[in-house]
Parts: C-alpha cells; structure tokens; sequence
C-alpha cells in the first residue's frame, strides 16, 4: 500500500476526510485547545520561575528616589551585607549641595514586607533591628539593619521619612517616586521610599559589614570612595606615563641640537627652568611590568605651585595622606589655604622666555627672521624642543596639582564622616511590619 493509500486510510478511520467536516472541525478545535493549554500553562509557570528567579538574585529594585514634598532628587548607591547574611546597608545619597539634614536623629524609618509585584505584605525575616547614619556633610545616608537570623529572600520595602524639612516644599508630583497608590504619608511628611532584597544571591557583600562595631567611615570608604580612589590612581599613573614620553621628546630634541647645522652654525642647549631641569620619570608602567603593576614616579626637586609632592603609589584614602602634607602644628585646612594663595606656576613663561644662542653667540630668535628660508631647520628643532618643554610642564602641573587634588578631596570627604558622622540607633527609629 502507497503512502497516498495510508493517508487517505488514516483520514477515514478517524473522521477527517472530506466526507466528516464537522468531526474534522471537532478534532482539530480539541487539539488546538489542548496545545493553547499547554502553551498557556507553560507561560504562567515559565513566568512564575522568572519571578522566583528575580526574587532569588535580584538585590535592589530602586535605583533613584525623589523626597515626597521637597522633590530633593537622591540614588541608591546598592544594598550591601555581611558574609553571614543578617546585617544588610542600604545606601543611599543626595547631592553634596542639597539642602537636607546632616543630623540622624532627624529621620525615621518605617519596614514592610512586598511581593514581587512590591504589593505589601510582612516581613517573614524576624528579630529586625535598625539604625541610620549620616555620613557628615557628604549627602550620603545610610540605613543599617540587624536581623536574629540571615535574611530571607523578600523583597523589602523601607520608607525612610525627614522630621525636618530644611528647603520649601516644591510643586506636587502627581506620583512621587516610590510612593505606593493610596500611601496618603507621602503627601503629609517628606519621605522616599525603597525596594531592596538583602536575601538575594546578587548582593554585594562589604567588609565593614563582618565587624562587631560598624565602621561608618569604613563602610563609607568600601562603597562611595574606592571606586572613585581606583580612577584617581588611573589618572595619575597615565599622566605619569605621558610626562614619561615628554622627557623622552626632550632628550631627543636636545640631541638633534648638535646634530643639525646650517653653514657650521647649530644650536647650543637653552638654559631650562630649575623647576624641571633635572626632572625624571622612573620605574616601568603597567603595561611593561610582568606583574602587570606600575611603578612610575616622578623624581623632582620643585613642586608646582598650587600643586602637593603627593607619595600617592605607597598609601591609599582610608590610611590618609593628609597628615604627611601638613607640618607639625598646621591643620590640612591651613594647608590647602596656602596652596591656594600660591599663585600661578611661572615655568610655562619661563620656557617661552628662553634664549636660543647659536653657537656663534648671535640669537635666533632676535638676529634672524622666522621667515628666514636658510634658518628654518634649527627653527624647527627650537619650537620642537620649546614645544615639548612645554607640555611636559603643563602635565606636570596637571599631575601635581588638578589630579593629585582629586585623591586628596576623597580623603577630606573621609575625614569628614570620621569626624561629623550621626547615627540613630534607638528603638523608636525603626518600625517594622510582621
């Protein structure tokens, strides 16, 4: 029997044939009923897993918040925790110029419980204690939580309310950011809300959080300053390695001096600024060392002015380097105020003011035209060499002074939340849905 012979044999038994439409009709709706169930219940349990899979690695749900009355824009910098898993730090921050409390025992805070829809419903983690802390005058905000136990994983709503409203409050949103339907607090008090899963496999765990005591300032280093210590450093060694290149101009500009005549005559080397006359580039870079590690440094016998000799490779922000810059009875304050009060570096006019002597005792820039057609070989050594000069000092102020500057505000932004850091840690702070 031909395949053709089988079908149309199939066709009969069954019903599906030209002669039984409506059975054929019948069939066809049960199969495609039964395939849309299975396609039905598949989504609902493949959309189900997606919802035990963020609930299980997703951390933080909230990345920026608005204040409900004030409209003070703020970010959440991520929900960190201890190794254990039962402290859990939200971080958080607004601009260093916003004007808001500095003080801890000007806010409290408020913990419920949400599903992955961020419904609301109680906390199932038990033994929750909270406190925040005000990292000085930095803008940043932290709120600390204490668990008996490691925190399940749940999607966790935190309300974190301002007692004291230190701007007017602005015009209304129609939905403040975080605020839930029918939540009528937003519009009575300033507060911003947040979703955070500290039970979740994706959160970053910090060491300041394994202490017994809590650091502020450690924790305050962990998140908001090494990762900002990290480009600074950057920052400096390629520097480093572009004055590298400008000294290695030089010496080969200044070679050229003997080695380019015209009619006997050449140029004898200029006399160079004492600020960067014996300057020099040790150790190799990153991408030369074996290890992978720099070890450039700048040899010198001048600093810039306005500028720091900032050992910056040997210490880091959290150790300081403030205390190695200011003398024995000078506060770093004293320090930056006389390094403001220095005035602009001389070494770039300096180097526009040099003499170009030829080796017969005339001047080429005074006894000859730069239109000189003859003249123009040593003409271009002298604005090679002048050139090179002087990109090499404009780095080297940029080294000493704008980029050195950045590592050492990071450290004055840590003294600051060593000296000025607030915390609330009283059992009125936080109150907590079970």
């Amino acid at each position: 029997m031909g395949i053709r012979n089988k079908a149309l044999g199939f066709s009969r038994k069954f019903k599906l044939d030209s002669h039984h439409a409506i059975e054929r009709f019948g069939v066809f709706f049960g199969i495609f009923a039964v395939t849309g169930a299975i396609a039905i219940g598949a989504s609902g349990v493949s959309a189900y897993q997606a919802g035990r899979d963020s609930l299980s690695q997703t951390a933080l749900y909230t990345s920026d918040f608005k204040t409900s009355k004030t409209n003070l824009d703020g970010t959440v910098d991520g929900v960190y925790t201890n190794e254990r898993g039962n402290k859990a730090l939200v971080m958080m921050h607004f601009s260093p110029t916003a004007q808001i409390s500095y003080n801890a025992a000007d806010y409290r805070a408020f913990l419920l419980g949400s599903d992955t829809s961020l419904n609301s419903e109680p906390v199932s983690t038990s033994g929750i204690k909270g406190s925040l802390y005000a990292f000085g005058s930095t803008g940043y905000i932290g709120v600390l939580l204490n668990a008996d136990r490691p925190f399940d994983r749940q999607v966790l709503n935190l309300t974190v309310r301002a007692n004291a409203e230190l701007t007017a409050p602005g015009t209304q949103p129609k939905q403040a950011s975080g605020k839930l339907a029918g939540d009528e607090t937003f519009t009575k008090y300033d507060q911003w809300r947040v979703f955070f899963n500290p039970g979740a496999s994706g959160v970053q765990k910090i060491a300041a959080l394994n202490a017994p005591t809590f650091d502020p300032a450690q924790a305050y280093y962990g998140v908001a300053l090494k990762k900002k210590e990290t480009e600074a450093r950057k920052a400096l060694d390629q520097k480093l390695v572009e004055m590298r290149a400008n000294l290695t101009q030089i010496r080969s500009y200044t070679s050229d001096l003997q080695t380019t005549k015209i009619d006997g005559l050449f140029l004898r080397p200029p006399a160079v600024p004492a600020s960067i006359a014996t300057d020099k580039i040790t150790g190799v870079s990153a991408a030369e060392a074996k290890d992978g590690v720099s070890t450039l440094a700048l040899q010198t016998k001048h600093v810039t002015r306005g500028g720091f000799g900032l050992n910056w490779r040997t210490g880091n922000v959290y150790d300081g380097y403030l205390h190695a810059l200011a003398p024995a009875g000078q506060s770093y304050a004293q320090v930056f105020a006389k390094k403001r009060d220095e005035g602009s570096d001389p070494t770039i006019q300096q180097i526009s003011d040099m003499q170009w002597i030829l080796s017969d005792g005339t001047s080429l820039t005074k006894d000859y035209q730069s239109s000189d057609v003859t003249m123009r070989p040593l003409m271009n050594i002298m604005n090679n060499l002048s050139h090179a000069y002087q990109t090499y000092s404009a780095n080297k102020s940029k080294y000493q002074s704008d980029l050195s500057l950045d590592l050492l505000r990071l450290d004055v932004s840590l003294r600051d939340v060593q000296s000025n850091s607030t915390v609330r840690d009283d059992k009125d702070f936080l109150t907590t849905l079970h």
